[in-house]
């Protein structure tokens, strides 16, 4: 009933859109319910749902470590609802509302399987997602939910928060990802405002054979409880590499690369292998990260993805918010120097002082504070940069 409410409570047009079906593949674009084709275009919501320390102002540490160091230095007490406030506050209505106005129309969600173990969450994880979708809902804004972190973490790096093993060397990791791909996909099964499932963020297999395995075997789990979600692979390397799929695991799918360009390169040149592989395989294809560089190559893979020849259905922008680094932040969390002292400290513990307890818990009062949306500074050149492509 209470769904039923809140479709009821939407615009016309938007209840139009929506009634008929949900997002779907149709060769190698992808049409919404009108069976008219569309391209996402958006922002990922980084450092939420998967804690990453730079994100936050530190290093590059993992989620666990965060959450344990902050614990000897604040108290469980204390990060329990640190951790609790993170989630409920960290992304809030604000946030999708401003994502909406920007002209953008999807948000990639990466998310720690943790999230949905009640044993370490402080919050109902299933709650937090369902208020998201229906903040999406509200403002017209599809939806990716990305498995960031896998149990046991599908590669070794802090992206992943893995343990060991990791998840290619247990059966039982493997067994617990396809069972929470399982239960997500079962309880929004019938959330048409759900764009796709992204399964596998960035995998690093010790063979491409292991994770087209694992990825069937995910595929087959999902499609005996929901038929309706177009699912999303992400290739071996950090998304990168495609070249061992001969054919598609689910005819509802599109293929999602990432592209960074810290290194030099021309994007253009670089996305060329994408652009092939959509033709190869008839497949859409979507890039679920780019970022991090400086406006003028930002603008150069916007209009590097705009190319006719690519064909490709949209982009999703790294990341929503940060704290500012050497690259632009499309909204920037003003973090104190005590702030980034604590998140520095958590990633490299035997090299840098501790911080005293009081000190922990008024920096973690000042995050609280800094990292909601109306605290941020938005970067109106880069915004306008997002806004002016998502509106060609």
């Amino acid at each position: 009933m209470r769904r039923l409410l809140v479709i009821a409570s939407l615009s016309f047009s938007f209840v139009t859109l929506y009634a008929g079906g949900f997002v779907s593949r149709n060769g190698q674009t992808i049409t919404d319910s009108t069976n008219k084709v569309i391209q996402l275009k958006g922002v990922n919501l980084g450092g939420w749902l998967l804690w990453e320390g730079w994100i936050w102002g530190g290093g590059f540490t993992k989620e666990s470590d965060i959450k344990n160091n902050l614990t000897k230095i604040a108290g469980e007490n204390e990060v329990k609802q640190f951790h609790a406030d993170v989630y409920r506050n960290f992304i809030n209505e604000n946030d999708i509302k401003a994502i909406s106005e920007l002209g953008l129309n999807v948000v990639r969600i990466p998310f720690n399987h943790r999230l949905f173990d009640s044993t370490y969450s402080t919050v109902n994880g299933w709650q937090i997602m369902d208020s998201l979708l229906y903040w999406c809902e509200k403002y017209h804004v599809y939806a990716v939910l990305d498995m960031h972190g896998a149990p046991g973490g599908q590669s070794g790096l802090f992206i992943a928060d893995p343990v060991r093993p990791n998840l290619w060397k247990s059966q039982v990791w493997k067994q617990q990802t396809i069972n929470l791909w399982m239960r997500i996909a079962s309880r929004y099964r019938d959330r048409k405002i759900i764009a796709g499932y992204d399964l596998l963020n960035e995998p690093i297999p010790p063979k491409n054979q292991d994770l087209s395995e694992l990825y069937n075997e995910i595929v087959k789990a999902i499609r005996t409880v929901d038929i309706n979600h177009m699912l999303i692979l992400e290739g071996s390397n950090f998304a990168k590499e495609f070249s061992f799929f001969t054919k598609l695991p689910d005819n509802n799918m599109m293929f999602s690369f990432h592209i960074y360009t810290w290194f030099g390169g021309e994007p253009r040149e670089k996305l060329l292998e994408y652009s092939k592989l959509r033709e190869r395989l008839d497949v859409p294809v979507w890039c679920g990260e780019w970022g991090e560089n400086n406006y003028d190559v930002l603008q150069k893979t916007l209009d590097a993805f705009a190319m006719p020849v690519n064909g490709f259905s949209g982009w999703c922008f790294w990341t929503w918010k940060k704290v500012p680094n050497n690259y632009a932040a499309l909204n920037a969390i003003n973090v104190t120097t005590s702030w980034r002292d604590v998140i520095t400290w958590c990633g490299q513990p035997s090299v840098k002082k501790m911080p005293g307890h009081d000190v922990a818990i008024a920096a973690m009062n000042e995050f609280r504070k800094a990292m909601r949306y109306e605290n941020t500074n938005h970067d109106y050149r880069l915004g306008e940069m997002l806004k002016k492509d998502a509106l060609r």
